[in-house]
């Protein structure tokens, strides 16, 4: 169990080969943002489960994500307990939840808890750093609130990065891409493509400005391999950007 406030400190997760590091944040509140530094972040080879426990804000700087996954495993937010919430905000480069500068965001599922992430200049809110793909992203419950920055999508890849394999089967989601970005799918100059709703999910994605698609693919992206079967969704591109495609 991880609490307390800094300013300076940070935290990281390290899960060994084949196992799960088990860790709850209850009450955390970290800005390091003028430090150049994540301010939670995971590595090893293993796998990570985050359970939220009252009201936790992660805030890093330039180059990092808020939380930034490093680990070579999956990376499961959950609140069972439902009184959890999560603010996680990326430094420039940086997605809000998932990869720093150059660094891609993937094997990261969402179960529960209400979970806010915006990505810093050129991230996506759930996925990708600058030039980082998001990929296997997954929400099956829970309130989302997923914004990129300038060029990222709001699930998905940073800017100049594609945005593959998001599921979304439950919960509350609502995605905003940045400036070029999907909502749901590739950044600026990214794919989207292998994108599914089902369920009893509520969907709510927005592109950013310039082309980028409510789902589907960023600016000069393409989008491919959507399938929704289920659940309501709402799906609005940016100017000149498609709703879904």
């Amino acid at each position: 169990v991880i609490t307390g406030s800094s300013t300076e400190n940070t935290v990281t997760i390290n899960a060994e080969k084949d196992q799960t590091a088990n860790v709850t944040l209850s009450g955390v509140n970290i800005d390091v943002s003028s430090e150049g530094k994540a301010a939670v972040s995971t590595n090893g080879e293993g796998s990570v489960s985050i359970e939220l426990d009252g009201d936790n804000k992660l805030r890093s700087g330039e180059g990092h994500a808020g939380l930034e996954k490093k680990n070579g495993g999956s990376l499961t937010i959950a609140g069972e307990n439902k009184n959890g919430k999560l603010t996680a905000e990326g430094g420039k480069y940086g997605a809000g939840i998932g990869g720093g500068k150059n660094g891609a965001g993937s094997g990261i599922t969402i179960s529960g808890g209400e979970v806010k992430a915006t990505g810093g200049n050129y991230g996506a809110g759930i996925g990708g750093g600058y030039e980082g793909e998001g990929s296997n992203i997954a929400i099956t419950g829970g309130e989302v609130e997923a914004t990129g920055g300038i060029g990222g999508a709001g699930i998905g890849g940073g800017k100049n990065g594609a945005g593959s394999s998001i599921a979304i089967t439950g919960g509350e989601v609502k995605a905003t891409g940045g400036y070029g970005g999907a909502g749901i799918g590739g950044g600026n100059k990214g794919d989207g493509k292998d994108i599914a709703i089902s369920g009893d999910a509520k969907v709510n994605a927005q592109g950013g400005d310039q082309s980028g698609a409510g789902i589907g693919g960023g600016k000069e992206g393409a989008g491919s391999g959507i399938a929704i079967s289920g659940g309501e969704v709402k799906a609005t591109g940016g100017d000149f950007g498609a709703g879904i495609g």
